[in-house]
Order: structure tokens, then sequence, then C-alpha cells
């Protein structure tokens, strides 16, 4: 029942709560805060519309801080989740928005005291804090530690928060944000409350054109008249708003003294009859949120044609090829090209058709428009087409959630993607979109190795610069290697790729004298990979056997060190994005 899934959560908030108002914060309260965070982000997913809509309902039976905190963590999963970030990052930030205002409940509650009992605790907060940051400094929650940071801001005014938030991560803007969103929606030291769309237009006077962007998802959901929200109708009617569809709302009827509803269970209506919406009305009794969100609306939903908006985008498994691309695939491997049916196959995924035209395009001298799909696969040649498309479809696998260092990742990958490819063409290696493809696939643990999605820093190791386990410091590294290899073999790459894969980081595979194919791809990873660290973080430094590596790859590839130089000149022209950490 709805009413006991909300108050199990504010129960279990207020267990939580009760731990930070200790004298010293305990280390258990970094995964008591993990385990609720979690919890909140499970009942998000299987009721969104219930869930978001409780930051629009004020509990009037429980403390303002209790409210307000919820809000700001409800907040900041519906910004996050609406930007598409990863999960684990979305989980820590969650822990933050939540540590925000944990450790001033008795201040925000408006507790009665004097100055210098007041000096003291501010003091005596202070130093709670202080110790909860190197709490989580000794556990790792660096994206958490980030998000906390922004407790010494909230007691300024807007202003200068927003400005002070100008050129930072955008996890942190997010916190920030929610935060303040909370305090106009739940009226901020006795301040008169905002509705969601007064509020979101007057965090937006304070912001600045980067940060913004991170607001306009909130625009389809939970848009202009979000779940929870109380709205009145061009013909006087009220109603709360229980789900959103695309161009109109699902509501419940509301009855006053003055006026009785015509509507007894739910009902649509377009978003052009709403005339106004108040902001967060008071919620007396739990109970209310069955009438609203029990059996009747989850058999309403399952009314295909309502059409009910979710937060939650689409994701994609990577441990598995598109089904799109597979039938590309398949059409690519037949004797005989049927080149009308591979156009359809192709035209059936809008991102790779534009992908083909648009590199297409770009290859010819001339850069000439490809007229269409056909003309673009003519232009590439069937070969280059399969792989082009087959590094759009990984790229967007490996791209489609948020963490912190995900856009260093992504230039990296496409960096070393430019120099395998210009290897490949120097030492006459098959087709060099086929190596940028692998190269791609060498780069995946990046994106998959649980440690980096809430890692900071980008440290690599001197030694080995041939090895992806050596390029960055992690747990486990060896999860750098094994995961590029399960995605090739799930994508079903070629036999001798995954080989390659599986041995490039042995220098005694690197054999001048048994150069098979295999040898001669794992010696371009291999070289790829220290030629775009050295690019990358601006060294050249080599340990002894990374340079003993250097020369076996050169002398397997066949190229001279006149021909690695000119691959790195040409780096820099073509890769724009570079951007060194």
């Amino acid at each position: 029942m709805p009413d006991s899934l909300i108050k199990q959560q504010y129960q279990s908030l207020h267990k939580l709560l009760s731990q930070y108002r200790l004298p010293e914060p305990p280390s258990s309260l970094v995964q008591q805060t993990l385990n609720f965070s979690n919890d909140v982000l499970g009942v998000a997913k299987k009721h969104p519309e219930l869930i978001f809509a409780q930051i629009h309902l004020y509990k009037t039976s429980l403390p303002y801080s209790y409210n307000l905190i919820f809000c700001t963590c409800l907040l900041t999963a519906l910004i996050s989740t609406r930007n598409r970030f990863n999960e684990t990052t979305t989980q820590q930030l969650l822990c933050a928005a939540i540590s925000l205002f944990a450790f001033e409940q008795s201040t925000l509650n408006g507790s009665p005291t004097g100055n210098a009992d007041q000096e003291h605790k501010s003091d005596s907060s202070g130093s709670i804090k202080r110790s909860f940051g190197r709490i989580l400094t000794q556990y790792q929650q660096g994206v958490w530690l980030r998000g906390f940071r922004q407790v010494q801001w909230l007691n300024k005014d807007l202003k200068r928060h927003m400005r002070a938030l100008s050129g930072s991560n955008v996890d942190v803007v997010c916190v920030a944000m929610a935060a303040r969103l909370a305090l106009l929606i739940n009226g901020e030291k006795g301040n008169k409350k905002l509705g969601f769309q007064a509020a979101i237009h007057h965090l937006l006077q304070y912001t600045s054109s980067a940060e913004a962007p991170l607001l306009a998802p909130l625009m389809e959901f939970p848009s202009m008249t979000p779940p929870g929200a109380y709205i009145m109708l061009d013909d006087g009617a009220l109603g709360m708003v229980i789900g959103v569809c695309d161009t109109s709302v699902v509501c419940y009827p509301q009855s006053t003294s003055g006026q009785q509803s015509k509507h007894t269970a739910h009902f649509k209506v377009p978003r052009s009859r709403i005339k106004r919406v108040y902001p967060a009305q008071k919620m007396k009794q739990f109970s209310q949120l069955n009438t609203w969100w029990g059996k009747n609306w989850q058999a309403l939903k399952q009314d295909s044609k309502l059409a009910i908006l979710s937060p939650f985008t689409q994701s994609y498994k990577m441990s598995r090829p598109p089904a799109t691309l597979t039938a590309i695939q398949g059409q690519l491997n037949k004797p005989v090209q049927d080149v009308k049916a591979l156009s359809q196959a192709i035209a059936r995924e809008p991102a790779f058709a534009q992908h083909l035209r648009h590199t297409a395009s770009q290859s010819s001298r001339e850069k000439l428009p490809s007229k269409d799909i056909q003309h673009g696969l003519m232009m590439h040649g069937f070969e280059r087409s399969g792989s082009i498309i087959m590094q759009q479809a990984l790229l967007s696998r490996l791209n489609q959630h948020y963490f912190p260092l995900q856009h260093y990742f992504i230039n990296f990958a496409q960096l070393r993607g430019h120099v395998a490819a210009s290897i490949a063409k120097a030492a006459d290696i098959g087709i060099p979109e086929q190596a940028c493809t692998l190269s791609y696939f060498a780069c995946v643990g990046l994106f998959t190795h649980p440690q980096l999605k809430i890692q900071l820093k980008w440290q690599p190791l001197n030694a080995c610069a041939y090895d992806i386990r050596s390029l960055i410091r992690c747990v486990k590294p060896e999860q750098l290697r094994s995961h590029s290899i399960s995605m090739a073999e799930s994508w079903q790459q070629p036999r001798h790729e995954i080989v390659a894969l599986g041995n490039y980081h042995d220098v005694h595979y690197i054999d001048a004298q048994r150069s098979s194919i295999s040898v001669k791809l794992a010696a371009l990873l291999g070289i790829s990979l220290m030629i775009t660290r050295e690019l990358y973080f601006a060294s050249a430094q080599r340990c002894a056997l990374s340079q003993v590596y250097w020369q076996n790859a050169l002398n397997v590839l066949q190229i001279s060190e006149e021909d690695v130089q000119s691959i790195s000149q040409n780096a820099f022209s073509v890769c724009h994005s570079y951007s060194p950490v």
C-alpha cells in the first residue's frame, strides 16, 4: 500500500537522522546512509509518481527538517536520474543531499536557544562536520564528500552560492541545485513557499548558462505540473496531479467547501486547461496516499493508451550488442550484399544512419554531403561501414550514464581510437576503422569497473605503460582487461581480435618472429596505449620494460620512430576533444 511504503521511508529516515544527532558521528553512519539512499532509489524505480510526489506534499505530523531533507534527497534523485547519471554516482549524491542538512536538525526545526548556546552549537556543528568529512575521506566516498562540502554555502544567499558553483563538477551542481530548490519549495527561514515552476524560475535567474541545462530535462518530467501538485482548471475545479503524460495530466478530484467536483475518480485533462499550479500543500494523513496512488491508479497505469511518462529513461545492457546492430552485422556477413536490405536495417536505428552519413561526408576530400544511407555505404564500403556503426553502438553504450571521470575516459578512448587507426594504416593491417573499434573494446574496462564510477582523480602508474592495468590506480585492476575481453566475446568480435585483447599486455607475446595477425593487433593495442598515454598526460617517461615492449612492437608492426612521430602530431589536429586531466 502507498501509505505504508512512504511511512517506511520516513521511519527509516527518522532512524538515520537520529544517528546524525549524536555528539560524534559513528563510522557506521556511512553505510547506513548508503543503504537508505539505495532503498529510496529502489522505491523510485517501482513507484516514480508516488515517490516524487512527496516533494510537493508537506507532512504536518513531521518536523520541518524531515520534510526538507527528504525533499532534497528526492530532488537530487530527480535531477541526477533525468540527466542519466550513473546509479552509483546518484546514490552518492543522495547521501550528500541527506548530510547537507542532517547536522542542522535542531536549527532547522527552530529550537529555542540563547545566543551563547547558539554559538556553542554552531562551533560544535562545525567540528562534527569536519569529523564527518574525515570519515568520508577514510571510506573513499569522494563524490559524496564533494557534494557535502556545499554545506558551507547554504547559509549564504542564493546568488552568491550559484556564482560560487561556476566551473564546478556537474555532480556538485546537481546537489546544490536540489538543496536550493528544496529550500524554496519548503519555505526557507519563514519565507513563502514557492511552487515547483516558480522555484525553478527563481533558481534559473541566478544560474549560469553552463549549469542551467541540468534543469532542462525536468521540463518533460516532472514538468511544470508535477505529481503531487494541486492545480486549478479553467472551470475553477481543483485536482491533484497523480501522473503526467505528454500533453496532459492525470488528476484526482479535490473538493472544497465552496465547490464540489464533478469527478469522482481519476480523470485526464489537457495541460492547456490548467490555469494555476499551487505550492506544496499540507498532508495530514498518510492514508490519503492510498486514494491517490492505490489500486485504481495501478490499474489505470496498465492502460497503454494513457502513456504515463517516467523519469527513468531506458538503459541498454552493455553485455550484449543492440538488436539493430546484430541485424546489420547479419546483413554484412552474407556472401552477397543486399544494399537495400542493409540500408533498411541501418535505418531502423536513426543514430546509426546519422553517424554513417556524417562520417561519410567527413571522410571525403571535398566534404561532400551524403545523400542517403545507400550513398554513405558506397562512400565508405561495406567493411568500413560495419566498423563505423560498431564504434557508434559501442560508444553510445559506454557513454549512456554520467560518472565523474566519464568525459575524460571518452576523450581518452577516442584519442586512442584515432591513434590505433593511424598505426593500422601505417603498418598496413586491415582497415583502420576496425583497429579503431578494437581499441574501443580495449578501453571498455574504464567504463565498467565499479570503483571507477565514483573515482574523482585519474592517477596512472609509471610502470608497464603498455598494460591497461597501469593506466589508473584502482582495486582489482585485472578487471580492466577481463571486462574488455568478455565484452568483445559477447559482441561477437573475431577470434584473432579477442586473442589480441587477452595478450597485448604480455611483453613476451610481442615477437617479430611470430608475426601472426593476433600478434600484430596485440602490438597495435599496446603501442597505441603508450602513445595515447604520452599525449594525454603530456609525459614521455618509460620504464625499462616499457622501452623493450616499444621496440618489439615497432619491429612487429614494421613501422619507424618517424612514423610514430607523425601519428602523434596528427592526433592533436584531428582529436579536437582532447582534454588532459
